[in-house]
């Protein structure tokens, strides 16, 4: 009976050892289950979170090529913008205009236009301009050269998009302004050099289109051939103007003085178009009190623009 009894308590030892086996095997397990849960769990929750903070850049980088998509939709049509706006403002001269010269409005106009440029002397003037707040127009020529006339060393061609930058307007004042040496040979001899022009100043601005031509010299320099050239710059869709009021810098001119008495004799009309030449130093020297005297004076100073009443068509 006692072999028997000791083999029952041996059986039941080694089952026990087996389930506190299996309890050991089962809690380390469950510990180890436990531990990856956690890893998961955490791995989990940084994946949510980095999801969700890939999620917000996202969005933000949408918002971005949103807001970078409408630039670029407002670069495409700067062009039609600058227009629509540049029409809103000349339509406003020309309304002022029209009430000048009906005896409406006791208001005055000077449009300040500058010929032959450019020059470095031109950099100058339009420093002046910006400092006076004051838009004008550039009646110019290429004949100068890719380098300023009178500074070799600077390339002159780059101001023709300082005009455009800066809000002056560009004229055409043909490409050779050769008064003298075959300009006024022929109607195509003079439209050839209009043409030439336009080109150059297209190619230098990037596209900017002249629509006011000033014959140089005056268009009584045209003499018998005034109206065959007007007729071929209408056909182009030209207008083109002479001037009613200047300080001699075209010519001769010896002081400040001189400039002075030229202008106050001349300046006397409700709308005036004031010629200058921007490669004139006396110019350049009394050109901020030229524009005091003229506001003083009643002037409102704008650039000319095609559907003015000064500009012949």
């Amino acid at each position: 009976m006692e072999t028997g009894n000791k083999k029952g308590k041996k059986g039941f030892l080694i089952i026990e050892s087996i389930l506190l086996l299996l309890i050991i095997i089962s809690s380390v397990i469950c510990v180890l289950l436990n531990n990856e849960l956690n890893k998961a769990k955490k791995s989990y929750l940084k994946n949510k979170s980095d999801y969700k903070l890939a999620l917000e850049n996202l969005n933000i980088k949408k918002v971005e090529l949103e807001n970078i998509t409408n630039e670029l939709n407002g670069y495409q049509n700067i062009d039609e913008t600058i227009e629509s706006i540049k029409k809103e403002y000349f339509g406003e001269i020309k309304k002022l205009e029209d009430d000048i010269l009906s005896g409406k409005s006791d208001r005055k106009i000077a449009y300040m236009t500058f010929d032959d440029g450019p020059y470095n002397n031109t950099y100058k003037v339009l420093n002046i301009l910006d400092e006076k707040d004051v838009k004008a127009t550039f009646f110019t020529i290429s004949m100068n050269g890719e380098y300023c006339y009178d500074n070799k060393s600077v390339r002159c061609f780059d101001l023709y998009k300082e005009y455009v930058k800066r809000g002056h307007t560009i004229a055409n004042h043909t490409y050779t302004h050769a008064i003298r040496y075959g300009l006024y040979n022929s109607a195509d001899s003079f439209i050839n050099a209009v043409d030439r022009q336009e080109e150059h100043v297209k190619n230098m601005t990037g596209g900017y289109k002249t629509n006011i031509v000033r014959f140089p010299g005056g268009s009584s320099q045209a003499k018998n051939l005034k109206e065959p050239i007007i007729n071929r710059l209408k056909e182009k869709g030209y207008g083109w103007v002479d001037w009613t009021a200047n300080d001699g810098d075209g010519k001769a001119l010896y002081s400040t003085d001189q400039a002075w008495n030229n202008l106050y004799s001349t300046v006397n009309d409700k709308i005036e178009v004031i010629l200058f030449h921007d490669y004139n130093s006396i110019t350049t020297q009394i050109l901020p009190d030229v524009i005091n005297y003229l506001r003083e004076n009643g002037y409102e100073i704008y650039p000319l623009f095609y559907e003015s009443n000064m500009v012949n068509k």
